[in-house]
């Protein structure tokens, strides 16, 4: 079982994503294995996790996944770690609406996880000792095991040590604002890790101020205190070791934009479809003149488009090689950004316009609100890439862009609110919420039927594995 230890906030920018790159920077540095995990559905904070440690930082989603899949996600990914980091999302009892779900808490309870609470102290004194009482008072069993004060004076560090000691709690230590080592935000989050130049210089230098200023034995000492869940059947390693591979001479091939437009990816969806036969071939819509050749299928995620619009119009053979390719037949599957990309046009926030793939003869434009952001339900109006009529997906959908074509594939329920979203043809699945496949593994299975029946219309034969086994 991998020693772990989640990183939770008082609230969203209490600096909890700062302290667990420090800490994993640190891990790093040290010379331990070291996984990476975020609670929620932010794409961002796991691109800062991957840069650090090497390998791929994972989502673990209480409002997409059921409490057997988190952990059988959470193990398997962590198998043979050293150590396993989780950061928290918002503040740490925040979920959907006023109830546990989704929230860190819940993470932390379900997966019997320890937690290190990260407050934030500028500008106040005395009053530090409210917050940590409200939180570790405000449940039976918090599960809040140690307190990191982000920027607390440290003439009050000792008071709070004995406050800590009072209430059963390790002080693990008092972090400095480090000048230089910001993390810049904007409209979406935080930048991406692929956009800052000198991200290794500035993990390297949190890493050294967490040597000098967290306690990270202590945090190893906790993080050994996790226990695995023993009411959940599937958990652990056998649960990993149960997990099928891909076999066959012809897996299906799977095209997958990447690039600084196009990033937002949960990696376990990726590694669902190639677990399910499939081959992923990254490819740049910014860089490349043309698509990897033999594809049985396409993938547009999210990102950035409109940061990159000059950019990508003046990528003319791309363009014309998606809609071609597109024109063929080829099942593909495109989320916000990607399905901006197939629009006619598109007009940034900055008021600038260009032309994008025209796959569909419709225009998009970028206010100044958000459109629609949180979790949200899915059920299928009609049969289309990923499902029959009448399925359901939970889903997340965060964007500024409105957009003039007709969407009436899914009904889509936030609260009591309810709009139709996704365009479709019979090849193709476009609109601005976010899926994770174990919300319901059948979307993968469906796409990757579907790529299968392509490949064998150009005569190979498809291999396509049942998701059935991967419950």
């Amino acid at each position: 079982m991998t020693p772990r230890i989640m990183i939770a906030g008082t609230a969203s920018a209490s600096g909890k994503t700062t302290i667990v790159c420090a800490l994993l920077q640190a891990f790093v540095n040290r010379g331990f294995k070291t996984a990476a995990f975020k609670c929620g559905p932010d794409y961002i904070d796991p691109m800062f996790h991957s840069q650090i440690i090497g390998t791929k930082s994972r989502n673990l989603d209480g409002y997409f996944m059921d409490r057997e899949t988190i952990s059988k996600l959470m193990f398997k990914n962590a198998q043979g770690m050293d150590i396993a980091v989780i950061e928290g999302v918002m503040g740490y009892y925040d979920g959907l609406g006023m109830e546990d779900t989704a929230s860190s808490y819940a993470l932390a309870r379900d997966t019997q996880t320890p937690v290190i609470l990260v407050v934030p102290c500028k500008g106040i004194g005395r009053s530090v000792q409210a917050v940590v009482d409200g939180y570790i008072g405000f449940k039976e069993n918090p599960r809040i095991k140690g307190v990191i004060f982000n920027q607390l004076a440290p003439s009050l560090y000792l008071a709070m040590k004995e406050y800590c000691a009072q209430k059963n709690i390790k002080p693990l230590g008092c972090f400095p604002k480090i000048e230089g080592a910001q993390l810049e935000s904007r409209h979406l989050g935080l930048v991406t890790a692929d956009e800052i130049a000198d991200l290794k210089e500035k993990m390297q230098i949190l890493a050294e101020a967490a040597e000098q200023h967290i306690d990270l034995d202590g945090i190893l000492e906790l993080a050994r205190t996790a226990q695995e869940p023993a009411d959940l059947p599937g958990t652990g390693l056998q649960a990993s070791q149960r997990e099928p591979r891909c076999a066959g001479k012809n897996p299906l091939r799977i095209a997958v934009a990447k690039d600084k437009a196009f990033c937002f990816y949960y990696e376990d969806n990726l590694t669902l479809l190639q677990e399910l036969g499939c081959e992923l071939v990254p490819f740049s819509p910014l860089a490349d003149k043309t698509l990897p050749k033999d594809i049985d299928g396409l993938i547009l995620g999210g990102g950035y488009p409109e940061l990159y619009v000059t950019a990508l119009e003046q990528n003319h053979a791309m363009r014309r090689a998606v809609r071609a390719e597109i024109a063929e037949g080829i099942p593909t599957y495109a989320e916000c950004g990607g399905f901006l990309y197939l629009h006619r046009e598109i007009t940034a926030p900055d008021g600038t316009k260009g032309e994008m793939a025209g796959v569909f003869d419709g225009a998009c434009v970028f206010t100044k609100k958000l459109q629609h952001f949180g979790y949200v339900e899915l059920e299928a109006l009609k049969d289309n890439l990923l499902c029959k009529k009448g399925v359901r997906i939970r889903a997340h959908e965060f964007h500024r862009c409105v957009s003039d074509l007709c969407a009436d594939t899914f009904r889509v329920k936030k609260g009591g609110r309810e709009w139709t979203g996704f365009i479709s043809t019979d090849n193709v699945l476009a609109g601005f919420p976010h899926l994770h496949y174990y919300a319901n593994p059948q979307f993968a299975q469906s796409f990757v039927e579907k790529c299968a029946e392509y490949q064998n219309k150009r005569g190979k034969l498809a291999v396509c594995m049942d998701t059935r086994q991967l419950r």
